[in-house]
């Protein structure tokens, strides 16, 4: 159990890392990126000036490491995951404008609708946008020993305010991921049971357009193809499926050396620039979730912003799990 404490850990606070070392980057085309920094970044760097994360300081979050934050905390104050709470949390993070970080449009609007009494079907209101699935660490987290029930929470707590085809499988998705994880259902050291892990996570989604991104992702794997081909081929935006199907290449590509996956994902910038942050929030909870807090290099766990709240906030959220299960019993 205390090593499964540590990955709760390691979850949060490998997310706000890979968070903030990935925002400095944040869609800066490639070509920017060599022309201002010496090398990969592997520590908390000022932002890019074509970044918009320009402004924040180098062990600065973006809000995509806020709204997990916020749903963590509601589940720890009402033990149990409560939509209804989650959101009045949302709208009241809404409505203090002045504590926000270029936070995803698709967000704010979703809350001012719903906030209206329209509800964002009502309003056609669709989006893809990855920021709409990062807080499915959190319910994979409280869902951990049920990766099926991890899936069905990630995708409540991401429909409240992403309404798409593609979030309705990408949430589920990174929850069950997270559950899987923390089971050690797979031999990550294994090329097949990386597959199989994939595979398993197809199951779980409904619409088979969004099971062939997967399927690109196991191809990839299989032929031993590098990061520079996998942005190519799978994209590295903010579209669900692109941010996510690179994280999931770079996490498994480097299952044996996690650290790697993390040094890639918050430097994976394409000819475009790339979502760096986020995709460095869904690498750093899964290395987190794997490999547990300590992966972590002491200099970035001691200097991330708000460390030991992130800490503080997991070992609640762990007790809060147990709690629930022994209810369950």
């Amino acid at each position: 159990m205390e090593n499964l404490s540590e990955k709760f850990k390691g979850v949060l606070i490998g997310g706000a890392i890979g968070d903030a070392l990935g925002k400095s980057l944040e869609d800066v085309p490639a070509e920017e990126v060599i022309k201002f920094y010496p090398g990969r970044i592997r520590g908390f760097v000022e932002p890019h000036p074509l970044s918009p994360s320009l402004g924040l300081r180098p062990e600065q979050t973006s809000d995509e490491t806020t709204i997990s934050l916020l749903l963590a905390e509601s589940i720890v104050e009402k033990k149990s995951i409560d939509p209804y709470h989650f959101f009045e949390k949302l709208k009241e993070w809404a409505r203090r404008e002045e504590t926000h970080r270029y936070p995803d449009p698709a967000l704010i609007t979703a809350l001012k609708l719903l906030s209206l009494g329209t509800t964002p079907e009502e309003a056609g209101l669709v989006s893809s946008s990855v920021e709409g699935v990062l807080r499915c660490t959190v319910t994979g987290l409280f869902h951990y020993y049920n990766p099926h029930l991890a899936a069905e929470a990630g995708r409540l707590v991401s429909l409240i305010t992403h309404r798409s085809k593609e979030i309705y499988d990408a949430s589920a998705v990174v929850s069950a991921l997270i559950s899987f994880l923390l089971l050690e259902s797979f031999d990550l050291q294994s090329p097949q049971d990386r597959l199989a892990l994939l595979e398993s996570l197809k199951g779980l989604m409904k619409y088979e357009r969004n099971r062939q991104y997967l399927h690109r992702v196991q191809e990839l794997l299989q032929r031993g193809a590098g990061v520079e081909e996998a942005i190519h081929q799978l994209g590295n935006s903010t579209f669900v499926f692109e941010a996510l199907s690179l994280s999931l290449f770079l996490f498994l590509h480097h299952a044996e050396e996690p650290l790697e996956a993390l040094w890639e994902a918050v430097n994976a910038c394409g000819v475009a620039g790339g979502d760096t942050d986020a995709i460095g929030y869904l690498v750093g909870s899964f290395v987190g979730a794997h490999a547990g807090l300590w992966v972590f290099p002491l200099e970035l766990l001691e200097n991330i912003e708000n460390s030991e709240y992130y800490i503080s906030l997991a070992e609640k959220l762990y007790h809060k799990t147990m709690e629930f299960l022994e209810r369950r019993s």
